[in-house]
């Protein structure tokens, strides 16, 4: 399974796991998941926590995350970023996406880990299963 489909099959609901999966696998139909990462994606509150404001830095998320076993490579789910469906450095992506206006996923562990950034303002979310 790949990242984008462990993250959808373990942080959204059942009845839209199908279209964001099949969306997300075709270029004409990504930019419309895309597009909702930057409004309201919906996800699973009961993975859900928000992270504190002040621990919402690329430097902070980068050791919150490896504190809840993160490894050094990221896969990025992101409106507007060159990024987008990418894999690449923890520290490189949480930087980029920081610094983004729109929404982002990073996964993390597929399926276990990521760390969801609405547009800004706004705090970012990490989602995470045992």
């Amino acid at each position: 399974m790949n990242p984008e489909e462990a993250f959808v099959k373990a942080f959204l609901p059942s009845e839209k796991r199908a279209r964001f999966i099949q969306y997300l696998s075709h270029p004409k139909r990504r930019k419309e998941i895309l597009n909702r990462l930057s409004h309201e994606l919906p996800y699973l509150f009961d993975f859900a926590t928000e992270v504190p404001s002040e621990q919402d830095f690329p430097d902070e998320l980068e050791k919150l995350l490896k504190a809840k076993g993160a490894g050094p490579i990221c896969h990025v789910i992101a409106d507007g970023l060159k990024a987008d469906g990418r894999d690449l450095p923890l520290s490189e992506a949480l930087n980029l996406i920081c610094m983004h206006e729109l929404g982002a996923v990073l996964s993390c562990v597929p399926g276990r880990l990521a760390y969801y950034k609405p547009s800004s303002p706004g705090c970012g979310i990490i989602l995470e299963r045992s």
